[in-house]
């Protein structure tokens, strides 16, 4: 029997992790060979709900990939970092608008517009009366709750509470779950800020034009805007250095207060954002009065290059 291996990007956050290890446990229960494999390193927000469910992390994945792929949480098999045959690429699910899935015609795609790709994970357990073992639960729930934000995001779905409520069913979560999860990924003290940086940000291009988008989903974001502003600017500026960009700008959430910074040091960006989200900027930040993601920026933006063909 072929085996199936199944990851998402390199460095994957907590839902890609989640999706990567649910899917191929969904898959041998149905009667597949499948491996979920990790490329990279796993976020704190990660660590924390593995020791919540008692679970030592995979392994990193070093050996040469060399069967079928399914990629989860993400559409661009280039994004899993190292050079592999796109044609092992077999399936794909993913949960956004912006997505190149098209790249890839003979794999089968899985593309709805959820809050979390886990939600998807969770319904194939829901749907084909299989129950997930507590190990894929706990973090199915831990990357619901992750990347809706407690729910708090506007593009939580319906869905997206379906499936945690289902899961809750299966395991003991604390009151405080949320509120701990979001503390232990917001680590930034020192030079835990350029790590962080330099590890989440997209490139991709859209109508031409050359991205680079950096996201943080962190707590307290008024004393890091007050207390370290110029320095994340510097580290934005240092990392798009010689990349031959259109434009750049961080994306910072507040994961507590549920509303986001969006600090763009660069000019061009600054008008893009301005128009695109009806912005205004006072010393290259911009504040929002709710959450919005980095995927859902970039669905507006290109929905914007393409109507007005800048």
């Amino acid at each position: 029997m072929t085996k199936i291996f199944v990851s998402s990007n390199k460095n994957p956050d907590l839902d890609g992790y989640a999706c990567a290890v649910g899917y191929a446990e969904f898959l041998n229960k149905t009667g597949k060979n499948a491996q979920p494999i990790l490329l990279g390193e796993i976020e704190d927000e990660t660590k924390f709900v593995l020791k919540l469910a008692e679970l030592k992390p995979l392994e990193i994945y070093e050996g040469l990939i060399d069967s079928d792929i399914v990629l989860v949480d993400s559409s661009h098999i280039q994004t899993i970092g190292r050079e592999v045959d796109p044609k092992k690429l077999v399936e794909i699910i993913d949960h956004r608008r912006v997505n190149n899935s098209d790249l890839y015609p003979w794999a089968k795609v899985q593309n709805e517009l959820v809050g979390s790709c886990a939600t998807l994970i969770t319904e194939k357990f829901i749907n084909d009366n299989i129950v997930p073992s507590i190990e894929s639960a706990y973090l199915l729930y831990g990357a619901i709750v992750s990347n809706t934000i407690n729910f708090k995001n506007k593009i939580t779905t319906d869905r997206d509470h379906k499936a945690a409520n289902y899961l809750k069913t299966l395991i003991n979560i604390p009151e405080n779950f949320a509120e701990e999860m979001f503390k232990a990924r917001t680590n930034i003290e020192g030079e835990n800020l350029s790590r962080y940086l330099h590890k989440d940000f997209v490139q991709l291009e859209l109508s031409g034009e050359k991205f680079t988008v950096f996201q943080m989903e962190i707590i307290r974001t008024n004393q890091v805007v007050k207390n370290r502003l110029e320095e994340i600017k510097n580290i934005l500026q240092e990392i798009v250095k010689d990349k031959d960009l259109d434009f750049y700008f961080l994306n910072m959430i507040d994961t507590l207060e549920a509303f986001n910074y969006i600090i763009c040091p660069d000019q061009n960006s600054r008008r893009l954002l301005e128009k695109v989200l009806e912005l205004k900027f006072d010393n290259d930040v911009a504040k929002t009065g709710f959450i919005i993601m980095r995927k859902e920026i970039m669905s507006l933006i290109k929905d914007y290059l393409q109507e007005n063909e800048v």
